[in-house]
């Protein structure tokens, strides 16, 4: 048994309404608010859309593949943390390191991307 509609259609229909109906009623300030409060519903409605996050696990893997960080302290660790753990190693100029880190910073960027502007990946060459 499936709960519907899902946050997905949800959100989508608020933006839809905000961009429909409320913009158009309004001026100024209150409209350029309703355009934003229905970007925003959209951004969210791709994230929850989006498939899962391995860049966490991926980031991880690479993190303690060679010793510099401590395995059992990385697991508690969220995505945010790890990234900064990531800048933290590629500031020690690795370049073996960096190399194997670009695939994952890319399909974290990618990822991002993909929710938040997604018309930016449209123009990749």
């Amino acid at each position: 048994m499936g709960d519907e509609p899902s946050a997905e259609a949800l959100l989508l229909a608020m933006a839809a309404a905000l961009a429909d109906q409320v913009v158009p009623a309004t001026s100024g300030g209150a409209a350029h608010a309703a355009r934003v409060v229905a970007n925003l519903c959209r951004i969210l409605a791709r994230e929850v859309a989006a498939p899962g996050d391995d860049v966490a696990v991926d980031l991880r893997v690479l993190l303690s593949a060679d010793g510099a960080e401590d395995t059992e302290r990385l697991e508690g660790v969220d995505t945010g943390g790890l990234l900064v753990a990531l800048d933290d190693r590629l500031r020690d100029g690795d370049a073996g390191f960096a190399m194997a880190a670009l695939p994952i910073v890319r399909r974290d960027v990618e990822r991002r991307l993909a929710i938040s502007k997604p018309s930016y990946l449209d123009d990749r060459s």
